[in-house]
């Protein structure tokens, strides 16, 4: 049976050195977890100390598709909890390096490299490289393709994982990596740790700007028949067919003639998509019919022209026959940053939303935090509550759907917007300050400083609060589950359909979906391939680690995260502005009017029902 850990490290980049580690669990989650609690780090402030858990799933470099995606966990600066961020394709390559669980711990003042390399038997050796902010200027690229660069000339071939300057000096930042392919980057795979500050914790902690595993260390092989084998049993018809039905959006999907999150959310989901800083959850229904077809006219059709019909299509380095990477003009799109750059800051045009990303992924941000954070400020503005002065512009946005030119107030909004982010990136100003205390601890300073009445700052910003100082931005859903009181937010662990229902009903339906998604997440297992995966789980791990996993084994992981949470004091907290708790309301009132009103009553049923799900 293979062993679902390959030889975990543990490396302390404080004293620069490392050592196997004697731990046992069956995906980095669950390790993740039990090393915090260990630890007792509820208590520590995540940017002063905190650990660092990196790993890929059993399943990495097996004849099973889309098994190589790596999990960071870590103690959130966000939420003050602990968060888990996943990214595609890394743990393919990530493994030669003799193994498929990293745990960093340790502060340093000095930056540094950290390189694990490993052979036959394994891991070899972990050095440490010093580096300074130099690395972000390297060759003809600049930040996490710069530092990319650097790492794969010096140490390569391997995989690296990138930390941008923006961590410096926010608590928001994301970790990256970029594929070499002919020693330049991809453009495909260009993906990211995105979401919980796993970024901010790796610079401003551990000193750590990048790391780079690399090696010829292979995990016990699998029979190349396993995955049909299970797939017969499992589904009646042979793995390869089970795997491209799966995968058939993020693909190409006949059905709207397009394929990944970019080209299909925007014709599947049409109205109900979040535009002009969450705002279009109060337009009526004629108005956001009006906006879709703007998106589909401006934003959409020059992807179908340039990506789809030339099929620019790639991969995120998981050999897989999803081709899930959708590239426009050399740039990655995705549904996500592309809106978040896009139609929520009041752009709608593809060419200057994509000018956002690249200074986006360069920099190592997180583009769904950083379009809120946009998003917010740019209608705080529109609202009076800021000045153009106060943000060194000369402009107010234009927000409003009905006298919106979409070629004019594109150009307008992407002035603006491109000023903000330049100076949220560099840690300048009020964007300044928001990229370093984060949306929620900002909204309260700033209103006491510009002395807000009618309206708050907080009531412009989408958040979920988590104690007394924690928050998270949701994925850009107009989605109830989004928004609800469950204890990891941000990422796709809740029912995210554009729908209500009753809190007791719906929190049973959010927590479903999450325990699916932590089991996959857990897996190293990319979600597009969760429609297969979801099933076939089991049997996986009874026929390669020989050990059961099910639903409740992933309640069990779920329920240390809230313990946890509660310790650290941490829990989610009901909703402190009225456009957070607008999602629901607006939703309620289109789909489930006896609850509009009765909102903050819908949260605490809903809380009420978790805990009482999770047995707390």
């Amino acid at each position: 049976m293979r062993n679902p850990l390959f030889n975990p490290i543990e490396v302390d980049v404080e004293e620069e050195n490392w050592q196997l580690l004697k731990v046992e669990g069956k995906g980095p989650i669950e390790v993740g977890i039990k090393l915090h609690k260990e630890a007792k780090t509820q208590s520590w402030e995540p940017l002063e100390k905190n650990i660092t858990v990196l790993g890929a799933g059993p399943f990495a470099r097996s004849p099973f598709y889309g098994t190589n995606r790596m999990v960071i966990l870590f103690k959130s600066p966000m939420t003050y909890t602990l968060h888990v961020s996943a990214c595609g394709g890394v743990g393919f390559e990530f493994v030669k390096s003799g193994t498929n669980l990293v745990v960093i711990k340790g502060k340093s003042e000095k930056k540094k490299i950290v390189v694990v390399e490993g052979d036959e038997s394994g891991v070899r050796d972990v050095k440490f490289y010093p580096v300074n902010e130099d690395v972000y200027n390297y060759s003809d690229f600049f930040g996490t393709f710069a530092i990319s660069k650097y790492m794969w000339d010096r140490f390569g071939p391997g995989r690296g994982i990138a930390v941008g300057p923006f961590a410096l000096r926010s608590r928001t930042a994301s970790l990256v990596s970029i594929e070499m392919v002919h020693d330049h980057p991809s453009p495909f795979a260009v993906d990211l740790f995105g979401r919980g500050g796993g970024g901010s914790v790796l610079a401003r902690v551990h000193g750590v700007l990048g790391i780079f595993a690399k090696g010829s260390y292979e995990p016990p092989k699998l029979p190349l028949s396993l995955p049909d084998e299970i797939s017969m049993e499992v589904f009646g018809e042979p793995y390869v067919s089970v795997v491209l039905r799966a995968t058939t959006k993020y693909r190409y999907d006949p059905k709207y003639k397009s394929g990944g999150t970019f080209g299909v959310n925007y014709p599947h989901y049409k109205d109900l998509v979040p535009t002009f800083a969450f705002n279009s959850i109060y337009f009526s229904d004629q108005v956001r019919i009006m906006i879709s077809n703007m998106i589909l006219k401006y934003f959409w059709k020059p992807f179908q022209e340039e990506t789809i019909k030339r099929r620019q299509f790639g991969g995120c380095g998981d050999p897989c026959p999803a081709a899930c990477k959708k590239v426009w003009r050399g740039v990655k799109v995705d549904y996500e940053p592309s809106n978040a750059m896009g139609p929520l800051i009041g752009i709608f045009r593809l060419d200057l939303t994509v000018k956002l990303i690249e200074m986006v992924d360069s920099y190592g941000a997180d583009a769904i935090e950083t379009g809120h954070a946009l998003a917010w400020i740019m209608d705080s503005l529109r609202h009076g509550l800021l000045k153009p002065e106060d943000l060194g512009i000369d402009e107010v946005p234009n927000f409003d759907p009905l006298s919106f030119d979409p070629i004019e107030d594109s150009e307008r909004n992407f002035r603006i917007a491109k000023k903000l982010l330049e100076d949220y990136l560099n840690g300048r100003g009020i964007m300044g300050e928001v990229a370093e205390k984060g949306i929620r601890l900002s909204a309260k300073e700033f209103d006491e400083r510009f002395g807000a009445k009618d309206m708050r700052f907080e009531d412009l910003a989408v958040y979920v609060a988590f104690g007394e100082r924690g928050y998270m931005t949701p994925n850009l859903y107009w989605a109830p589950g989004m928004v609800s009181p469950l204890y990891v937010l941000g990422r796709y662990w809740t029912n995210y359909r554009p729908t209500i229902d009753e809190p007791e009903k719906f929190a049973k339906s959010s927590l479903r979906r999450a325990l699916k998604e932590l089991m996959v997440d857990n897996a190293g297992i990319c979600r597009f391939h969760r429609r297969w995966a979801e099933k076939a789980l089991p049997l996986m791990y009874e026929k390669v680690i020989g050990e059961k996993v099910d639903d409740e084994y992933a309640r069990r992981i779920y329920k240390e995260i809230a313990l946890y949470s509660r310790e650290a004091k941490a829990e989610p907290v009901p909703w402190e502005g009225r456009k957070t708790k607008d999602v629901v309301a607006t939703m309620a009132k289109r789909l489930l009017p006896e609850w509009y009103g009765r909102e903050y009553e819908w949260w605490r049923i809903f809380k009420e029902t978790i805990d009482r799900e999770l047995g707390l």
